[in-house]
């Protein structure tokens, strides 16, 4: 039995405990495992890594040249999809698609409900000791949601949205049978015929060439005065500087923004300072059940890298995910 060589790198959304580790060791004893936390793993434990578990920086792929399988701990794999990257070119990499879905999706709705039922103004209005009561802007039951991509995050959140008997379409790329949670199913280039619909967009694809800047300036005016935008994707899917000019100016009425442009967000970024905004620091993937999450995703994987090599998740480098 040869020895294999895993590393793994610990951070938030991957910290397998005791039992987990006890469990892998039990299930695959060829392995010898590396633990170190991501920002103080060394190039020689990830030289002689044959698997590798976590984000590791960028710039140090080319030194991991026994690495056949890289297991990232997110969903988003942008950063790692050039296969020039690697020694070996037929290099496996899978994501974390599905560990996400859920507690995004919960995410997205509490947005969407602090905007329509005022929570954000009530709770300002609490620190002044301040009694105004204030009408809601729309009903949910009567609203249009759409979602943009229809992955592990979209499929949970028409879940939700569809509890609230929301009216919900989404956008994809190829079009698949319409579930009972979804009212219409539109491919991509049906985008600016359905944008004027919705009350709520929610941007939920991949970051990939094809969708960098998705929502541009036109496309944001295509969308129903007073409508509210809610990015979960990536920052780079919107046209940030567009979006502040029609939050100011009242087109749209609200965003909610777990991405942006650039992380951190700069301190100079007016949209720190918009009142008809909502930031959280790309934190909307947390849950206590996350990374135990992932561990089960590649304890899984691993059975298919030492059998049929039918891994799960299994990024596509020509389609960038």
């Amino acid at each position: 039995m040869r020895t294999i060589e895993v590393l793994f790198l610990i951070s938030t959304h991957f910290c397998p405990d005791e039992a987990e580790i006890t469990l892998l060791k039990e299930h695959y004893p060829q392995v010898s495992l590396t633990i170190a936390e991501t920002s103080s793993y060394t190039v020689e434990q990830l030289a002689k890594a044959e698997i590798l578990v976590g984000t590791p920086r960028r710039s140090d792929l080319k030194e991991a040249k026994n690495l056949r399988w890289f297991q990232a701990q997110s969903s988003g794999v942008t950063p790692f999809v050039d296969t020039s990257l690697y020694v070996h070119e037929d290099i496996i990499l899978t994501n974390a698609k599905g560990t996400y879905g859920r507690q995004i999706a919960d995410h997205v709705l509490g947005m969407i409900i602090a905007f329509n039922h005022n929570l954000l103004t009530y709770h300002d209005q609490m620190k002044q000791k301040f009694w105004e009561s204030h009408w809601p802007t729309k009903d949910l039951w009567d609203s249009t949601l759409l979602i943009i991509g229809y992955g592990d995050i979209g499929t949970n959140l028409a879940l939700r949205a569809k509890a609230h008997e929301m009216r919900v379409i989404v956008v994809k790329r190829t079009l698949m049978e319409v579930p009972a949670h979804v009212n219409a199913i539109y491919t991509s280039d049906s985008l600016d015929e359905v944008l004027p619909q919705a009350d709520y967009v929610a941007v939920c694809a991949a970051a990939t060439p094809d969708t960098e800047n998705l929502l541009d300036r036109n496309r944001l005016l295509l969308m129903k005065q007073g409508s509210m935008v809610i990015n979960v994707a990536r920052g780079s899917l919107v046209d940030e500087e567009a979006l502040v000019e029609f939050l100011r100016n009242g087109h749209i009425a609200a965003a909610g923004l777990d991405v942006t442009q650039r992380e951190p967000l700069g301190e100079e970024s007016p949209l720190w300072t918009l009142p008809n905004v909502l930031i959280t620091p790309h934190a909307s993937g947390f849950s206590e059940s996350d990374p135990h999450q992932v561990f089960s995703l590649f304890l899984e994987n691993m059975g298919h890298y030492l059998g049929d090599r039918k891994m799960k998740n299994l990024v596509d480098f020509s389609r960038k995910y």
